[in-house]
């Protein structure tokens, strides 16, 4: 051989190339190199902040007065009213950069929801809050009032006393880069809604939208009231008797914002 390697007192290998030769030492590897090279250097600088930026950040739920909306439509023997949530609550959590690692929950109590403001409304009431197995009238007789009120406590009081939707996935399935333009990305969410004290998991189809430094979703839900146990009962207004459908169209239009700048 022309040269030879030796090891120095630091551990580090030079060559001796011979005579001749100037002694250097060893070139790193063509792997090493490469790694080296501007181009891979530039990728390297350009995916690291985005891999930063890629994770999950929290958003609170705004409030009606803040921006965000949920309603059901009922459909009844005379027509349809609406039912109109006053109070939102909830917190979720969603990576912004992906619409993915999805989780978090959304509250309407029932005591918010609001439609006619009078006897309608204690009827959702008793449908949707009271046990029906503890021992009041309901749903033989109607437990309201004459002044359209439940009591505070005892087997005719309220049991269930909010709507819950919880997150439990979500997949895009539009470009994400239709959120930079402005525009809507439809997202399947995994959800399970818990009403009248039962739960059961379900598919929504949400669309997602910027909206400043947070995000908006948009979706529109049909809820069979058999499926979660509740019973409607029928009134009566002068000669007529008001039977309410068994299937409730909730629309929402969620703000949510940040929940730590």
């Amino acid at each position: 051989m022309d040269g030879s390697a030796s090891r120095g007192a630091s551990g580090e290998v030079t060559l001796d190339a011979g005579p001749g030769r100037a002694a250097g030492r060893r070139s790193p590897g063509p792997g090493v190199q490469g790694l080296m090279r501007p181009g891979c250097l530039l990728a390297f600088a350009v995916l690291l902040p985005a891999a930063a930026a890629a994770e999950p950040r929290t958003y609170r739920v705004a409030s009606p007065p803040e921006g965000s909306k949920a309603e059901a439509v009922v459909v009844h023997s005379l027509g349809s009213h609406t039912q109109v949530a006053q109070e939102i609550r909830g917190e979720v959590i969603l990576d912004p950069t992906t619409l993915a690692s999805a989780s978090g929950s959304v509250a309407v109590p029932i005591s918010g929801i609001r439609g006619d403001g009078g006897t309608r409304d204690c009827h959702m009431r008793e449908a949707l809050g009271l046990d029906y197995t503890a021992g009041g009238r309901f749903p033989r007789e109607h437990a309201c009032d004459a002044h359209d009120q439940l009591p505070p406590s005892g087997p005719e009081s309220i049991a269930f006393p909010e709507i819950k939707l919880e997150l439990l996935g979500a997949r895009p399935l539009d470009d994400l880069g239709l959120l930079n333009a402005g525009q809507p990305v439809r997202v399947e969410v995994e959800a399970r809604w818990t009403i009248h004290g039962v739960a059961r998991t379900t598919h929504e189809l949400v669309r997602v939208l910027r909206d400043g430094p947070g995000l908006r979703a948009r979706g529109r839900s049909t809820v069979v009231l058999a499926d979660y146990g509740v019973v409607v009962k029928s009134t009566k207004v002068l000669f007529s008797e008001i039977k309410v459908g068994d299937a409730v169209t909730v629309t929402y239009d969620l703000r949510l914002l940040p929940a730590s700048p």
